[in-house]
């Protein structure tokens, strides 16, 4: 799943809103402090609105009688559209409903203000951190107010679902509420912002926090987690804290998930590398979730922890095949003694060529081998590996064999050809690698003739990026570069950023943009926005023999190619191009990257997207043309939005459109039954937490969408992930303008359903199955739902031959009989 930082955006300062005072006077007040709402509104019609409000990103339509109303339900509702929006004019409510007595208001507060801190770190911690004493110290447990309020919520759900729209999701507890959607949890929300922030107070703060139960030390150990991938490091006595609580003593058992930080660290300080091998090596003896995270922190540990990772990498059986995976990639790490162990493990791994024994390919046991040779790269390696690697790249396909086992035994001939070829892309393992495609006609093909199937024209590509790219190797790039195979062609172009010395490029990356395809357009694009110079021609050429030399001031300086400004402003005027962030942002990058003064009226049409990706980028592009900081926060193109000096709030990011499923919500869970070539797997969507999205995703199967679509991405051990239109994990279905993000603060699980993302509000029709525990995915993703069945032994290019759409309770009522 691509992902792309959230850009930064001005905040006022926390401490004036954490007592609720009244907004600075001026024409653009704060969320949850002036808008006025009418106090006899019933509950129905202020959810609509919410709503409405949260999916236009409108934070002035959150009222202060919405924040204190005596329903809950409304009080959850403001919440979640501040926390869900963002930015200044969102902080200042987020604040007062911080203090409120409702355990999922609180959690919605802290994950909003977590998530939207930048440049306010220490106010918004110092606010967790009065709010997790004030929790503590108050009457009866931490949960009470949950408790108090379930007839509450209930009514709430149902005021919601008359309105047309999904039941509100119960507060409280840390499972799931009747219905399957994950409840939420106030400590964990407020430990979670406390470690995103990365304030000076964050870490000594959570690790005080290791000491206290047991929920809150892991609460603390995941929100460690996040500070370490912020900071890059911890301090060499929070790492002791850690180790001590995953070591566990004789009056508390081990906390496993305390190894999770040090395995967001890519360095450790010397000095805790032996603890770390003995913690985590000891926990590999208990079977759970947190196993994994004992994996990843022997990756951390030095040599000496190879004997026990390539242990785990070779005990099926005992160790699951995500953790197997893992040991591979923790293995890589680790140098040459890592290398030697990922060669000695191959050999074991090797599937027998019996054409009945090949059909268990078809499991998830195959990402294990795949990672091993995604893994082996030291030439040592590769030579004591050769046999098993000859092996595999011959591995015979059985005769007769259905299209899910001939995929597999493609990804395993050609992962181990393109070791074997080194440079040579005309290896004839390599070339004959793939057999799902059909054979050649004609023979063996020649140079400049793409490899048939997508899996070997991928790996020929990557084979041909490790050589310059010149003469009979132009000509077989060539052939990639511009047709064919499209996830081929779009790693084609992508290689033009790292080789300057392949001739044509500004004609390959006009080509590329003026494609139909919007993952071929944004390579492109991506490759001018990293190296704009790729688009440049020059402008004059030698006529005859003779040629000038063009050094110093007689060089003519070169020129950006006609072909490319014309396709990159056509781009920015396309229908449907600015409702896909993902496109438009790259374009707008490439527009800045070459400075197009011609486009600098789009670009100022831009900066009003309500987009905030968009927007961003606007202004980066902007800023570019016109010499100094131009900032798209709500003002005017080149208007930063700060305070002015008669003290007014900046003016409030541009609201959306709202999106046509508002218009008829999903009010139930909805049951969608996959036949695929792994066979039958089913997931539930709950549009409790993510109303819009369910309903989009609901709709789209019931459409026959997702009928014929390919699992494009696999990573094992972590997510299987399909839904782009065009198999290449870019765009979405025509006419459907990327989805709001609905994220929120709960965990992402084996088998949790996500929304697939590349950067804020630009989801559409992506969805990913998780294989394991990823705490860092946590709050970044919209959590739509809980699937079934082994999603982890799909493969990369598996068709969806069809989805079928049931009724949640239906579905659980016939389960039932």
């Amino acid at each position: 799943m691509p992902m792309r930082r959230i850009p930064s955006l001005l905040a006022l300062p926390l401490s004036l809103a954490v007592c609720a005072a009244p907004p600075a006077p001026g024409p653009a007040p704060d969320a949850g402090s002036s808008a006025p709402a009418s106090a006899g509104a019933d509950a129905r019609d202020r959810l609509g609105a919410l709503l409405a409000a949260e999916q236009r990103r409108a934070a002035l339509e959150v009222s202060p009688a919405d924040q204190q109303s005596r329903d809950v339900g409304v009080r959850r509702a403001a919440a979640r559209a501040l926390a869900r929006i963002g930015g200044d004019a969102a902080r200042p409510g987020l604040a007062r409903a911080l203090a409120d007595e409702d355990e999922e208001v609180v959690a919605w507060a802290a994950y909003g203000l977590g998530f939207w801190c930048k440049e306010h770190e220490g106010e918004a911690v110092s606010a967790l951190v009065a709010r997790a004493l004030a929790r503590d110290a108050g009457p009866g447990a931490p949960r009470a107010g949950a408790a108090a309020d379930a007839g509450a919520a209930a009514d709430a759900g149902a005021a919601a679902a008359d309105a047309g729209g999904a039941p509100a999701a119960s507060g409280g507890g840390a499972a799931a509420d009747a219905g399957g959607a994950p409840r939420l949890d106030a400590a964990g929300a407020i430990a979670r912002a406390i470690g995103r922030c990365g304030a000076e107070a964050s870490e000594p703060t959570l690790v005080a926090w290791l000491e206290g139960p047991r929920e809150r030390a892991i609460h603390a150990a995941y929100a460690l987690g996040d500070l370490a991938a912020i900071k890059l490091k911890l301090r060499e006595e929070t790492l002791v804290a850690l180790l001590n609580l995953a070591a566990g003593s004789a009056a508390s058992p081990p906390v496993p998930e305390a190894l999770y930080p040090i395995g967001r660290l890519e360095h450790v300080p010397l000095t805790v590398i032996p603890r770390i091998r003995d913690v985590a090596a000891a926990r590999l003896a208990e079977a759970g979730d947190a196993r994994l995270f004992a994996v990843r922190a022997l990756g951390r540990a030095g040599e000496a922890a190879v004997p026990e990772l390539a242990r785990v990498l070779a005990t099926k059986g005992v160790f699951t095949a995500g953790e197997r995976a893992e040991a591979a990639r923790a293995l890589k790490r680790l140098g040459a003694p890592g290398q030697r162990a990922l060669a000695d493990a191959l050999a074991g791994l090797v599937p027998s060529a019996d054409p009945i024994a090949l059909t268990g390919l078809v499991s998830e046991d195959l990402g294990a081998l795949l990672t091993v040779l995604d893994a082996l790269a030291a030439r040592d390696a590769l030579a004591a590996a050769r046999k098993p690697l000859r092996d595999l790249a011959a591995l015979p396909p059985p005769p007769g064999a259905p299209a899910a086992v001939l995929r597999r035994v493609s990804q395993l001939r050609c992962a181990a050809a393109k070791l074997l070829a080194g440079v040579n892309y005309r290896e004839p393992l390599l070339v004959g690698c793939d057999v799902t495609a059909p054979a050649d006609a004609e023979g063996k093909p020649g140079a400049a003739a793409p490899v048939r199937g997508s899996i070997g024209a991928r790996a020929a590509v990557e084979v041909i990026g490790r050589a310059a790219i010149e003469g009979a190797r132009l000509a077989a790039f060539r052939a990639y570069a511009e047709g064919g195979d499209l996830r081929a062609r779009e790693a084609a172009i992508a290689l033009l950023a790292a080789h300057e010395e392949v001739a044509g490029a500004p004609d390959l990356l006009a080509k590329a943009l003026a494609a139909e395809e919007p993952g071929l357009v944004a390579a492109a694009a991506e490759v001018i926005a990293r190296q704009p110079q790729r688009a440049s021609e020059d402008p004059t050429k030698p006529k005859g023999k003779r040629k000038r030399r063009r050094d110093g001031k007689d060089a003519p300086a070169a020129v950006t190619s006609p072909a490319i400004e014309g396709a990159l402003l056509a781009l920015l005027d396309r229908p449907g191009v600015r409702d896909d962030p993902e496109l438009i942002d790259a374009v707008i990058d490439a527009v800045g990257a070459l400075a197009l003064r011609p486009a600098e009226a789009r670009l100022e049409a831009l900066c009003g997207s309500s987009y905030p990706t968009t927007r961003a980028r606007a202004g980066t592009a902007l800023g570019v043309l016109r010499g100094r900081k131009v900032a798209c926060d709500g003002g005017p193109a080149g208007d930063a939005g700060a305070l002015g000096a008669a003290g007014r709030a900046p003016a409030a990011p541009p609201a959306g459109d709202l999106p046509a499923e508002v218009a008829a919500l999903a009010r139930a869970p909805a049951v969608l039954t996959f036949d695929t070539d792994a066979g039958e797997l089913t997931m539930t969507l709950d549009p409790a937490l993510a109303p819009v999205a369910v309903t989009r995703f609901v709709d789209l199967a019931r459409s026959g969408y997702y009928d014929g679509k390919i699992v494009h991405r696999v990573v094992p051990g972590f997510v299987t992930q399909f839904g782009a239109p065009f198999g290449d994990g870019a765009g979405g279905p025509p006419g459907r303008p990327a989805l709001r993000c609905e994220t929120s603060p709960v965990p992402f699980e084996a088998l949790r359903v996500g929304v697939a993302l590349a950067g804020r509000d630009t989801g559409s029709s992506q969805l990913f199955v998780m294989h394991a525990r990823a705490p860092h995915l946590d709050g970044q993703y919209a959590a739509v739902g809980v699937a079934a069945g082994p999603w982890a032994a799909l493969a990369d290019g598996d068709v969806i031959r069809s989805v079928k759409v049931r009724d949640g309770a239906r579905a659980e009522e016939e389960t039932r009989r």
